[in-house]
């Protein structure tokens, strides 16, 4: 209700439009029954043109009504959409990244897509609408009193019964439609992930059981569906018996008492179709119940993302546009989950525009200790600071703004190179891009590409090789112009003679820049300021190049058995 706020003149006007429209509705049987008995049971012909053409005009009005209402119901529920969805993806996008470690990307779509727009009937076909059937069903029962008294009750002899088995239905078709829902959310988890990963289940022949994996999960939600359908089957034709028979006490009643002469024409006319109107919005209100489980499903589904504020990502007051770049880990623990220590009591600084190289096998920390500086996550104990200033007192935009890492795994959106290195800032010219590229070496394959700059990357970079995307990579951190830069494993995937290539180019990179290197290839390292061996989230051994090898430790031993096999090959 909250976001339908900035519509609420419409959706009051949509409100008393609907309530006028049921009145209208609701009076229609007085027109007939005064037709029938004033007019034509008197013969007067004359008399019934004009009230026939009343009752042409006030079905008109009604139509007229119809069709505002529906426009504007409809209209507010897209705008709750819309600003939903946003409200959503803001939220979203400002999530820790433990949040996206723990939650299925299917899950996510599902929340932002799917789910709101199933809230949106709650506008639509819901609230709205349902307040004018129930507004309706109160002037027909005034009406209807107002008429007759005795063949009011006469009618309303079957409302407990159908009470009854509309609170069965309504909890029946509640508990199905959150199965339903869940059941949504696992299709489009399972399909996000296999779908990503189809290379994967080709290349090791597993399409079989993948599919029956999909087979199993797809009958799930088909079985949550026709529970909720079973309860509809059963709900509807017991409404329908109850019309029939309400009807046929009625019939009775009424041909009876015009037999005796108590009971008109015209009233025992008005309340067959009084009957048929009470019901009409009685079953109404059942089938839209449906449109506000699903949406009262959802909508709690929604929320309970958007109540997440322990994974929100939290920001200081203090811009970082002016840092030089110390960096200082003083004591940091950090787990993952619980107290599996991935990082265990770390300590060491880096000065402003020394690169520190970052070494040791996999699993021991080292990608870590960049996710905690880019404040991906979080230490649980410790400090890290940046020119002697926590972190976590700085503004987080102005922060990662002078941070820029090239990672191992290179995420290209679809859409240009150009795009891919601007990030849809606009302060990166075309002049400053082009040149970052022939910094990088990456301007003369460019150029040979279809639309050079212009050229489509395809989703995840797909239309580029490996070693080709982590080069669009440099050339984005290049123009991105940071103060401090990380490269994490960012030569692995490219081959000796493109590593060759940008080498150069990274130095330029790190030149006069903080930086924080982690490489697998220890000859890429040798020049570092700066070395630290990790192992098991422990700093092991820490000192340059030519120390750590006199040390003949963990790091030499590594040195000595990569040299080693590079000569052979």
């Amino acid at each position: 209700m909250q976001l339908a706020l900035p519509k609420r003149r419409a959706f009051y006007v949509a409100i008393c439009l609907t309530i006028l429209q049921s009145c209208l509705a609701a009076i229609q049987p007085n027109f007939y029954s005064h037709a029938i008995d004033t007019f034509i049971m008197n013969g007067n012909t004359s008399g019934l043109g004009w009230w026939s053409l009343l009752i042409l005009m006030v079905l008109l009005t009604q139509t007229i009504l119809g069709f505002t209402n529906s426009y504007l119901a409809e209209k507010i529920g897209q705008d709750v959409i819309l600003r939903m969805r946003n409200y959503v993806y803001e939220h979203l996008i400002h999530l820790r990244q433990n949040f996206f470690d723990k939650t299925p990307v299917g899950t996510a779509v599902t929340r932002t897509i799917s789910d709101i727009e199933t809230v949106t009937e709650l506008f639509s076909a819901g609230l709205i609408t349902i307040a004018g059937d129930a507004f309706q069903i109160i002037i027909i029962l005034v009406c209807m009193l107002w008429m007759s008294w005795k063949l009011t009750l006469l009618s309303l002899l079957v409302l407990p019964i159908l009470l009854w088995a509309a609170n069965i239905f309504r909890k029946g078709v509640r508990d199905s439609f959150q199965q339903v829902r869940n059941e949504v959310s696992r299709l489009n988890a399972f399909l996000q992930e296999h779908i990503t990963g189809m290379q994967i289940v080709q290349l090791f022949n597993r399409q079989g059981p993948e599919l029956q994996k999909f087979k199993t999960i797809n009958q799930q939600h088909r079985d949550a569906n026709i529970r909720g359908i079973f309860y509809y089957a059963v709900f509807f034709p017991v409404v329908e018996f109850l019309v029939a028979l309400t009807l046929a006490i009625i019939v009775l009643y009424g041909t009876n008492g015009m037999l005796h002469l108590t009971v008109k024409p015209g009233e025992l006319t008005a309340f067959i179709m009084f009957v048929n109107l009470f019901f009409r919005p009685v079953r109404a209100i059942a089938d839209r119940f449906n449109n506000i489980q699903m949406g009262m499903v959802a909508a709690e589904r929604i929320f309970q993302l958007l109540d997440d504020k322990e994974n929100l990502e939290t920001s200081g007051k203090i811009t970082a546009d002016n840092i030089v770049g110390e960096i200082r880990f003083e004591n940091v623990w950090f787990a993952y989950e619980g107290e599996n220590w991935v990082i265990k009591d770390l300590s060491f600084t880096v000065k402003p525009g020394d690169t520190l190289a970052i070494v040791g096998h996999t699993g021991s920390g080292k990608t870590t200790i960049v996710s905690l500086l880019c404040r991906f996550y979080t230490q649980q104990k410790g400090a890290i600071y940046i020119d002697n200033v926590a972190i976590d007192d700085y503004n987080l935009a102005s922060l990662r703004n002078n941070i820029v890492s090239v990672l191992q795994d290179v995420f290209l959106f679809s859409g240009s190179i150009s795009d891919n290195i601007r990030l849809k800032n606009d302060n990166i010219s075309d002049l400053a891009i082009t040149d970052a590229a022939k910094t990088i070496g990456a301007y003369d394959f460019i150029q040979h590409l279809p639309g050079k700059f212009n050229f489509n990357v395809m989703e995840r970079g797909m239309s580029l090789s490996l070693g080709q995307r982590q080069l669009v990579s440099f050339i984005r951190a290049l123009a991105f112009n940071p103060k401090v830069i990380i490269l994490d494993e960012a030569t692995s995937n490219i081959d000796s003679k493109t590593e060759l290539l940008i080498q150069g180019a990274i130095k330029q990179l790190l030149s006069g820049r903080t930086s924080l290197v982690i490489a697998h290839r220890l000859s890429t390292i040798k020049h570092a300021d700066h070395i630290i061996y990790m192992e098991s989230g422990n700093k092991i051994e820490e000192g340059t190049h030519e120390s750590l090898v006199a040390l003949n430790g963990a790091y030499a031993h590594l040195y000595s058995t990569q040299h080693l096999s590079h000569s052979i090959q």
